[in-house]
């Protein structure tokens, strides 16, 4: 692999990491509004109910998917 491909996976790499990023904060801001509104407020409107737990459920398998991901890219 040479400089320039080096450099183009990092910075593919780093788009993608951000991109992950900036969702799992939307989600964890959506989840924090949600508690601040009135239950009056929230009457027929479908909402995720997501935790903690969940949030680290969805962490644990987007690295499994950058796991085998690499693994297709590994010489033989």
């Amino acid at each position: 692999m040479n400089v320039s491909s080096r450099n183009k996976l990092i910075i593919v790499g780093g788009l993608i990491g951000a991109a992950i990023g900036a969702i799992a904060a939307w989600a964890y801001s959506q989840n924090q509004d949600d508690k601040r509104l009135d239950s009056q407020h929230k009457a027929g409107a479908l909402r995720l109910k997501a935790g903690a737990p969940e949030y680290v459920k969805i962490g644990m398998a987007v690295l499994a998917l950058v796991r085998q991901v690499a693994e297709l890219f590994k010489p033989v």
